[in-house]
């Protein structure tokens, strides 16, 4: 693990506007949430209290790298509040060898004004 993550570092660059990251950065303008796997990394108090239509709330990384990795030809879109925790998240399963991770870089309070509506349970 610690030669692809050297590796990456060297050859890969941070992505992304608000929160970099070396997985690849997702924006609200012309998102479509159906090109995803949409994972909401929030706590489940607040993916109940709101979140994207068919997200999965999984916060634990080891249960995320074992999603993206029966789904390799899929795109893993993480999500949290800011984008920020996603990006970290993001960059982790890169460095343990994933391809197939996105992020959210963007604020979960400018979804509305994109036409991303949340849904609550």
């Amino acid at each position: 693990m610690e030669g692809l993550k050297s590796e990456i570092l060297r050859n890969k660059k941070l992505l992304g506007k608000h929160n970099k990251s070396y997985a690849n950065p997702v924006y609200l303008e012309g998102f479509e949430p159906e090109n995803y796997i949409i994972i909401d990394i929030r706590h489940p108090y607040d993916y109940a209290q709101g979140h994207i239509c068919g997200a999965l709330n999984i916060i634990d990384l080891d249960k995320i790298a074992k999603v993206a990795q029966d789904n390799v030809n899929k795109k893993i879109l993480l999500h949290c509040y800011s984008g920020h925790t996603a990006s970290i998240y993001g960059s982790e399963l890169v460095f343990v060898g994933l391809e197939n991770i996105y992020y959210l870089d963007e604020n979960i309070l400018d979804f509305d004004e994109h036409g991303i509506k949340l849904e609550s349970e």
